[in-house]
């Protein structure tokens, strides 16, 4: 294992800004898909893009585990780096988390709802807080913020067991069902998607690529194992996005419940989340190697903007939604034309005013974490970029 100083990772913010565009498609796409009658010719394409996004999530908290045992697995765990861990989550994470879940949920009870009295909403709010539910994106800070009560101790069985380490993928995906099948048998938590445990395949599979990293980048090099590994995932892929897709757009339009009643109990109780964790799964590997090949191939100029996106994704997340519901407000129907113009000039819009909200608080205050959590400052952005830009012109005149 490589315990030399990490280096920052130029991948990891491009893949999560092909993370953050797609959590913009989807929830850009809802709309359409709420809206659209299920025979339109559009509706099958609203349906795909919609379908197809929903890798944003399961791929940012995989991204987030790789990120924490890349760093944090070559440490000796004492007191004083679980304090750090912990205090860093809290300011960066947990604040910005607590400032938007207020935020949604005053808007919303203006707009939508008419408490009784201030003591009642407060009661909700705190309610809503606690489960993650003051907005329908935040439960993925939710989840987070359940994995970093668990980091310290998995960090510690990780580094104890290599079985653990070695067997990690399937041991996150075995888990993960069990979970499934308990809930469905046992538990009956109907937001289950708010629970850690239904994405700990996607936590284990990025604890395993943050420990062994090196290994792997360096196996990746030798002849036809690369072959070995993508060609299966990208066919992967492609099967279970065409399942995914098309199992949804059955349920969208109702054909589904006549087709079930055929179909064994296993098939229609967990086909949706099968379908899901598998496309989830596969996609998020995949765009992890996409934003590995796109880092030696953007050009200077494209690599850029990828990285800036990357590097205030989670700002964009927070945010989003806001300029989302300010949008829906001027055209929610109408012709054809002027409808669907406005769904996909609502994510240009949506996505660059975010964009430029979170640079704007970062560049107006010092206190912008406080807000949108840490995030790179653009012009080491450009430094780097320009540097490797040189390095690379070196050798090719060298």
């Amino acid at each position: 294992m490589n315990n030399l100083k990490k280096k920052s990772l130029d991948e990891i913010q491009i893949a999560r800004a092909f993370a953050i565009f797609a959590v913009l498609i989807v929830h850009s796409s809802s709309n359409g898909v709420t809206n659209i009658e299920p025979d339109s010719i559009l509706f099958p394409i609203y349906n795909f893009f919609n379908i197809a996004g929903k890798l944003g999530t399961p791929t940012f908290i995989m991204l987030s585990s790789f990120v924490l045992f890349y760093n944090y697995f070559p440490r000796e765990v004492n007191r004083g780096l679980i304090k750090r861990f912990y205090v860093k989550r809290l300011k960066f994470i947990i604040i910005p988390y607590v400032i938007f879940s207020l935020l949604y949920f005053v808007i919303k009870m203006y707009v939508y709802y008419d408490y009784p009295n201030i003591s009642y909403a407060i009661n909700r709010f705190l309610l809503l807080l606690a489960l993650g539910k003051a907005h329908t994106h935040l439960y993925f800070v939710f989840i987070s913020v359940q994995f970093y009560l668990l980091f310290p101790l998995l960090l510690v069985a990780f580094k104890k067991s290599l079985f653990l380490r070695k067997y990690a993928i399937i041991i996150g995906l075995i888990v993960q069902w069990i979970w499934v099948l308990l809930n469905d048998a046992y538990f009956h938590i109907p937001w289950k998607g708010s629970v850690s445990l239904s994405y700990l395949s996607f936590y284990f599979i990025g604890a395993y690529l943050g420990i062994y990293y090196t290994d792997l980048k360096n196996k990746f090099k030798q002849p036809f194992f690369k072959d070995r590994i993508i060609i299966p995932l990208s066919v992967g892929y492609g099967v279970i996005l065409i399942l995914y897709t098309g199992y949804m757009y059955l349920v969208r339009t109702n054909v589904f419940p006549a087709i079930s009643e055929n179909l064994p109990y296993l098939v229609t109780s967990y086909l949706g989340e099968f379908t899901w964790a598998t496309y989830a799964l596969f996609a998020g590997l995949l765009l992890f190697y996409l934003a590995h090949i796109t880092n030696k191939t953007f050009s200077p100029k494209t690599k850029l903007f990828f990285m800036e996106i990357g590097a205030t994704s989670f700002g964009i997340y927070l945010i989003h939604p806001l300029f989302l519901m300010i949008f829906r407000q001027f055209v929610s129907s109408g012709s054809p034309i002027v409808y669907h113009s406005w769904q996909v000039i609502t994510f240009f819009l949506v996505t660059f005013l975010s964009w430029f909200v979170v640079r704007l608080i970062f560049r107006i205050t010092s206190y912008y974490w406080f807000i949108f959590g840490k995030m790179e400052q653009p012009h080491l952005l450009f430094k780097k970029i320009k540097k490797e830009d040189d390095d690379r012109v070196l050798r090719k005149y060298s």
